[in-house]
């Protein structure tokens, strides 16, 4: 069994209540509304985009009346935000369907557009054409070690250093994840998955509270999938990394789900040129049941020490997650 798992492991209920800060909102004009938190991870040149996106979709959502409810959700991201000054948000109502309707979210810090945003909301209605990807067999996530402990056995493992601010951050964040071990080659394959959920009891929330923090949680991993045939955590890599910045990022919503129980996010990365990689994703319920997708491009730069102009080719369809 690998170190990433843990053969009686436990998990405990999401019995504490739902931390709402992360995505809350303050109304402060017509179809205008002001973030009253905002997360800047050690490190990053910006605040982490998944809140903008949660926020965003939050914003939007405000916007529109039952029954309809969001089915995707593009985003750009122009400018990279700080934490010393609250985002705000302008809704503008694009069209008004009797299916269909279309909010556009634009994103403002100290007057500047930073990021903007789609959104389409649909009124449910009944489909008799279905089908989707079957969820890949894995590991339960009560089987799998904590995002934390991963973290602190793989710097461990690299430098024997262990950077306990870095874990006590992580362990701050209103999402909880897993990683799912995955196959490797000579060179790593460019996929990814994770278990996640939000932490806390969202039974009481309706659907946009749920769709809003899985888009939040929906960055999480999704664009550092088109590294991982590089290895740039091995202690002596080939290749170093010099920039990794979000782009775009689209969710799709197929179905209604609660995200404060486990699902599984599968990822892969089928092109990394030009500077830039493109990673899309798959996200499950635990009954197996496609419930969103995802699609997101990034600046990806970085040097090669040992340039020979090869480029990694892989098949079309590969297998993401490791034989049990």
């Amino acid at each position: 069994m690998s170190d990433q798992t843990l053969e009686h492991a436990t998990d405990d209920a999401n019995t504490l209540p739902f931390n709402e800060r992360t995505l809350e909102l303050e109304e402060v004009g017509p179809d205008t509304f002001l973030s009253v938190d905002l997360w800047q991870p050690k490190g990053n040149r910006g605040v982490f985009g998944g809140q903008v996106i949660g926020q965003a979709l939050s914003a939007a959502g405000k916007t529109v009346d039952s029954p309809y409810r969001c089915n995707s959700l593009h985003c750009y991201f122009l400018a990279a935000g700080t934490n010393t000054e609250m985002i705000a948000y302008e809704v503008r109502r694009i069209r008004q369907g009797s299916s269909y309707c279309t909010r556009l979210v634009v994103a403002k810090q100290n007057g500047r557009v930073i990021f903007i945003a789609t959104a389409s909301f649909q009124r449910p209605e009944p489909s008799v054409l279905q089908h989707q990807y079957s969820m890949p067999t894995v590991p339960p996530p009560e089987a799998l070690i904590s995002r934390e402990e991963h973290m602190r056995q793989q710097q461990q493992k690299d430098s024997g250093v262990v950077d306990e601010d870095k874990i006590s951050e992580l362990s701050m964040l209103p999402v909880d994840s897993r990683a799912v071990p995955t196959s490797v080659d000579k060179r790593g394959l460019p996929v990814n998955a994770i278990w996640l959920r939000a932490k806390g009891d969202m039974s009481a929330l309706g659907h946009l509270h749920h769709q809003s923090m899985l888009a939040y949680a929906s960055d999480f991993a999704l664009l550092s999938t088109a590294l991982r045939p590089f290895q740039l955590e091995s202690t002596k890599p080939r290749y170093q990394l010099s920039m990794l910045v979000s782009l775009d990022h689209t969710i799709w919503f197929h179905e209604p789900f609660r995200a404060d129980e486990w699902l599984l996010y599968v990822m892969e990365s089928p092109r990394a040129a030009g500077g830039r990689g493109l990673a899309i994703g798959r996200i499950y319920n635990r009954d197996g049941a496609l419930v969103a997708s995802t699609a997101q491009e990034g600046v990806v730069r970085g040097l090669d020490r040992e340039p020979d102009n090869t480029k990694l080719e892989f098949v079309n369809s590969v297998t993401p997650i490791a034989k049990l």
